[in-house]
């Protein structure tokens, strides 16, 4: 038994032995990927961005995407240089709601947090120096100038709207206020959210001149809440033409003409006229009503008399054939 139990133990240790140097190699291969990974600055990272060193020890991770300008400040020590790692311990974070802080004697602040193209200000002993941030999603596309200020609305829970307006049109940035995770977007293309969605939000005339964004405000003393989108830059254009609206009718090039006096003349003999038949209708007359007059001329006395006339030919008639349709009868 114990023969046994001895080998076992044996067996176990020499396993462990084995094994250790392959454990080790396989979490230092675990462990580079990761770092290569956040030194690439892959978009999917949450994290990762473009570092910037602001002195002190410090540098700012800058990054512009859906949940609007970042700066992550991270301390790094006093010999960091450009290409090394910057995934160390983090002292303060700047954005939309929280644009200002400071730390180890450094003044930090985001300028123009709501623009396409914001600011890193960092100011030491009174001096201050500006660094340029990521442009926003729609910056990159159409250039920062020609996109507008972005206006944020709060909607329910902790869930926010980001209006912007762009040539390409209206668009909304649903996203998280608190943990920053896009939720939706709508575009003049897709003005609404899903059938079904818990949240009702949407654009409304999204190809109209001044669209603007409707949504649901639970618990509000209104239920919905409209808001209008921000204006595009001047000397800024749209790439599509607005729906429902036409250019202007040209002016007429000469003015319309007056009516002369023959064709006054002539319409006044064509309109109608009244005039007396008989006694007792009142017709018009002219040439637009000959079909009237017969009609009335038809009502007067001689038409009676010939219409007796007629009645009593027939009576007489009647009465010779009956006569003669007896005398027949009484000869045979």
């Amino acid at each position: 038994m114990r023969t046994a139990l001895r080998t076992r133990l044996a067996t176990a240790v020499l396993a462990g032995a084995l094994l250790a140097p392959a454990a080790g190699t396989a979490y230092a291969a675990t462990t580079a990927g990761q770092a290569a990974a956040v030194a690439q600055g892959s978009p999917a990272d949450r994290f990762s961005g473009t570092p910037v060193h602001i002195g002190e020890g410090l540098v700012a991770v800058v990054r512009h995407e859906a949940e609007g300008p970042e700066a992550w400040i991270r301390a790094v020590g006093p010999h960091w240089k450009p290409g090394d790692n910057y995934m160390y311990r983090v002292l303060t974070v700047l954005d939309r709601m929280n644009p200002v802080d400071s730390a180890n004697g450094l003044r930090l602040e985001i300028t123009r947090p709501n623009s396409a193209a914001p600011l890193l200000t960092v100011t030491k002993a009174g001096v201050a120096t500006s660094f340029p941030m990521p442009l926003s999603e729609a910056g990159r596309t159409h250039g920062a100038e020609c996109v507008s200020a972005t206006k944020r609305l709060a909607l329910h829970g902790t869930l926010v709207a980001d209006l912007a307006t762009t040539p390409d049109g209206p668009q909304v940035q649903l996203v998280d206020g608190v943990t920053k995770q896009p939720y939706n977007r709508l575009t003049r293309t897709g003005p609404a959210l899903a059938k079904g969605d818990r949240t009702v939000a949407r654009i409304v005339n999204p190809g109209a001149a001044r669209p603007s964004f409707e949504y649901e405000t639970p618990g509000q003393a209104d239920t919905f809440g409209t808001a209008l989108f921000p204006e595009l830059p001047a000397g800024c254009a749209f790439t599509y033409a607005f729906q429902g609206e036409a250019p202007a009718a040209k002016p007429e090039a000469t003015p319309t003409a007056k009516p002369s006096a023959t064709a006054s003349s002539s319409a006044a003999a064509d309109a109608p006229t009244a005039r007396t038949v008989g006694q007792t209708s009142v017709v018009p007359a002219g040439g637009v009503a000959a079909g009237a007059e017969i009609a009335a001329e038809d009502t007067d006395d001689s038409t009676t008399a010939y219409a007796g006339a007629g009645l009593a030919a027939i009576v007489a008639g009647l009465g010779a054939a009956f006569v003669a349709r007896r005398r027949a009868r009484t000869r045979r």
